[in-house]
């Protein structure tokens, strides 16, 4: 199997138009959070491709200090940014958080969405109170107290995958690339783009490449026409655009193909 490099994946975090919207397929978890407990583990297991919602109610409480707020504070926290030993540094102290397995901290609060990123499916989430660590400004989580009942949902959401495959030195790739990421932000798409470097002629047959650029969206050529097209080699590739060649397609011929795709 061919070597695939210099693969770079951008998440692109954009209010989405492709939205499955079956409510059959949407299913709420309650997980409790204790105050005193750093980084609980949740039996909910992020799915690739779902937006995760939550939301707390403003009136559950817990206290990330029992001396100083006795009746409590809600996931919201206080307006008081955590110092650099905290869970979370520069967000409110008490805040809600939450984490990808052990990959980022989403700042949370009482309600709220995220998109799952690509290498984050299949982690679990884990949630806790934004509060001193190292317990190094006072008594850290100790002397906590509540707990908060945070309600749970992944929502499906349609990804537009979208691939450039390119030869070194092609004229025509960054500014693909560039009209790319121009049509998914005026369109509002939820999209996700791969640049793949095809480098030798083995490349070429095993991913039947027929030149550079080549954008593909969910796996389709943006060019219906080129699945006729059996010549898979290192090679340039033109556009025609109103009567003209082009080294890379144009926006409206992107903005159709995503439009398309299934």
């Amino acid at each position: 199997m061919k070597k695939l490099l210099n693969i770079i994946v951008f998440a692109i975090l954009v209010l989405p138009i492709f939205i499955i919207n079956h409510p059959k397929s949407i299913f709420a978890e309650v997980v409790v959070v204790h105050a005193n407990e750093a980084w609980q583990i949740t039996d909910i297991i992020l799915k690739e491709d779902h937006t995760l919602k939550w939301q707390v109610k403003e009136n559950d409480y817990w206290s990330f200090n029992t001396a100083m707020f006795p009746e409590g504070h809600n996931a919201d926290g206080i307006p008081v940014p955590a110092l650099r030993s905290y869970t979370l540094p520069g967000e409110d102290i008490g805040l809600l958080l939450g984490k990808t397995g052990e990959g980022r901290v989403i700042s949370m609060g009482l309600s709220g969405s995220d998109n799952v990123r690509p290498d984050e499916g299949g982690s679990y989430l884990y949630l806790t109170i934004n509060d001193d660590l190292l317990s190094a400004f006072g008594k850290g989580f100790k002397d906590n107290n509540g707990e908060i009942l945070v309600t749970i949902t992944q929502t499906p959401r349609r990804v537009a995958k979208i691939g450039i495959f390119f030869i070194e030195g092609c004229p025509g790739v960054l500014p693909a690339a560039k009209h790319i990421k121009e049509v998914i932000a005026e369109e509002s798409i939820d999209a996700e783009i791969s640049l793949i470097l095809i480098e030798t002629p083995e490349d070429a047959r095993q991913l039947h490449f027929t030149g550079s650029p080549t954008v593909r969206i969910n796996g389709i050529d943006i060019e219906t026409n080129i699945k006729d097209i059996k010549d898979y080699a290192l090679r340039s590739r033109l556009y025609t655009i109103d009567g003209k060649n082009s080294d890379y397609p144009s926006k409206d011929m992107i903005r159709a193909a995503i439009k398309n795709v299934k």
